[in-house]
């Protein structure tokens, strides 16, 4: 009875209420509570200081681009391109920059196999600009997480312990917003590239942190051909004034470059885009460092206190004083955060609003309650109150219906919309979803005409296989005809497409062959028929070349030879997949040149 008498105390819940939002702001503050928010506000505050608040680099980094002109400039693979990255790097000794980063794929092995002393413009391209320059070499992770190992006498060439990881770890949203190798790897201090680019200046300040956005303008960046071309015209001057004394980067800018997430557009020629390819965000990272540091994190402590002031809105009553304090408290909070973001100095609002609305709505609440306790006091005292083709076989006794499997050579095809994820995240989803539809109609289509199997969509691929459950005499060449039957029919869906005001799509098409287990997988309830394997993954990951190799199809040496390289198949030579190296062939259907 006590302590009922006391809870009728006003002051006494008043109190306890201010207890309650204070302890409701530690918790938000520990449980990070409003990331998201914060990262929404940090993404705009960056756009908005990287469009009116540039901060100019001294010495800012120069990037060399190798885009889509210099793939077409070059006949060879880009794996093969050494006369070429030796030329260039022989442009760099004259140039003399104060540190040169190589963010391109280097050789895992030696080519002499192919031409006898083909490594040579390399190595000697790599020891001559050593001599001038300090040089940092990229290395890549693979698919499955391994770092890709370089041929180790291009590593000595250039001086020895000059590989630097260029893993960037995203946010869980997918953006990178921050340097901190611990975040994806362990104990990778020092070993990343831009680590031991800024080892290399005197005035980068290395260290985890937030990347600095608002350092510098969009990259614009000097063509790899153009470097060539002043080179072959031993312009020296052109090269001394473009980079001498300054940091530079040698990534891939093209269309088919690996792309990440940032916050900020940093591309000059593509300035309304945040997916950029990852040397820019390489290059911001090192800029930021050579703009005074990473932005720091505000003191995690000092976080707490201003949690813990935002409380404070459970104190005094609701009215149209403490309204206009809740409209201009964010106001001043998200001013107060600007301006300290663009002095290297990152304070999170998000936890502090949620505080402070929480305080906010909860003496609303309270208040709310006692105004209806009230009431109904007042009320008291006055008054009261599955699929079709397998189907088929199941039917005519050909596959039977238990979970028995088999393990059997099929010849599996992976197909893939390129760019589709970006272009369903712009699109309406009704629009997604027809598009879709009537592509896995037509694709369904060219597939069950030579006697293939679909196996699954997955998002916007398609998995099929040819040779199972009806046995075909040459599965690699039905695979082959159903996949210039898919880009026939394509082209009907684009047709249909255009005539709605709608872009065209572009697919991959993977084809390989190897043994599967397959039968009926699941459960008793639900279960498919379906492969799967090393043969699966392979060809799933095959797909990523027809990207990069500029062939609507794609296929291994297995299924070249099974068709006797008919049909004008491409020697593309070895390709790095799924951690191995295959010999790889391009293909470009003749049909689609007679139409």
């Amino acid at each position: 009875m006590e302590t009922l008498k006391r809870l009728n105390d006003p002051k006494v819940r008043m109190l306890l209420g201010l207890f309650m939002c204070l302890l409701a702001a530690v918790l938000l503050h520990v449980s990070e509570t409003g990331e998201w928010l914060n990262r929404k506000i940090l993404d705009d505050q960056f756009a908005l200081l990287h469009k009116y608040d540039a901060r100019p680099v001294p010495n800012d980094v120069v990037i060399v681009g190798i885009d889509d002109a210099s793939y077409k400039a070059f006949k060879e693979p880009f794996a093969l391109w050494h006369p070429h990255l030796g030329k260039f790097l022989q442009a760099m000794a004259v140039a003399k920059p104060a540190v040169l980063g190589l963010d391109i794929v280097l050789p895992a092995r030696s080519y002499q196999f192919l031409i006898p002393q083909y490594d040579q413009s390399l190595l000697q391209g790599l020891q001559t600009a050593k001599a001038q320059t300090p040089l940092v070499l990229a290395q890549t992770v693979e698919v499955n997480g391994s770092f890709r190992s370089v041929y180790e006498p291009l590593v000595a060439a250039s001086g020895g312990d000059t590989l630097g990881s260029v893993l960037v770890c995203p946010d869980n949203d997918g953006f990178v917003r921050r340097f901190d190798p611990n975040m994806c790897t362990v104990n990778a201090q020092g070993t990343m590239f831009v680590d031991k680019m800024a080892a290399h200046l005197g005035n980068a300040r290395s260290g985890p942190g937030m990347v600095d956005f608002a350092a510098g303008e969009k990259f614009e960046y000097i063509s790899f051909n153009k470097v060539l071309e002043w080179q072959a015209q031993s312009d020296s001057g052109q090269l001394i004034r473009t980079f001498g004394g300054r940091p530079v980067i040698l990534g891939v800018v093209s269309s088919l470059a690996e792309r990440v997430n940032s916050p900020v557009p940093l591309a000059a020629w593509d300035p309304f885009r945040n997916r950029v390819p990852g040397v820019l965000m390489q290059a911001q990272m090192l800029r930021s460092m050579m703009a005074g540091g990473l932005v720091r994190d505000a003191d995690p402590r000092v976080m707490l206190a201003l949690t813990m002031i935002a409380a404070l809105f459970w104190l005094g009553r609701i009215g149209w004083l403490k309204l206009a304090a809740l409209l201009v408290f964010p106001v001043l909070l998200l001013f107060s955060s600007t301006w300290l973001l663009g002095r290297g100095l990152y304070l999170p609002p998000g936890t502090i609003l949620f505080a402070g609305l929480f305080a906010f709505v909860a003496r609303l609440i309270y208040e709310g309650v006692q105004l209806v306790q009230q009431r109904n006091w007042l009320r008291g005292t006055f008054g009261s109150y599955v699929s079709q083709e397998v189907l088929q076989e199941i039917m005519a006794g050909n596959i039977h219906s238990g979970l028995d499997g088999a393990r059997i050579r099929l010849c599996i095809l992976f197909a893939d919309i390129h760019g589709f994820g970006a272009r369903s995240e712009s699109r309406p989803p009704q629009e997604v979803v027809a598009l879709l539809n009537d592509y896995f109609s037509e694709m369904t289509v060219a597939i069950h005409q030579h006697k293939g199997t679909v196996d699954k969509f997955i998002g916007d691929g398609i998995m099929a296989f040819f040779g199972a459950p009806q046995v075909l005499e040459c599965p690699e060449k039905n695979a082959l005809e159903a996949a210039q039957e898919m880009l026939l029919r394509l082209r009907h869906v684009n047709a249909r497409l255009q005539e709605k005001g709608i872009a065209p799509i572009e697919i991959g098409i993977a084809l390989h062959v190897g043994e599967v287990v397959i039968g009926h997988i699941g459960s008793a309830l639900r279960h498919e028929y379906t492969a799967i394997g090393d043969a699966v993954s392979l060809t799933a990951k095959l797909e990523d070349l027809t990207k990069t190799l500029n062939f609507p199809v794609v296929c291994t040496a297995a299924v070249a030879k099974a068709v006797e390289n008919s049909g004008g198949l491409a020697d593309c030579g070895e390709q790095s997949v799924k951690g191995g190296v295959f010999q790889v062939y391009g293909w470009k259907p003749p049909l689609l040149a007679e139409r």
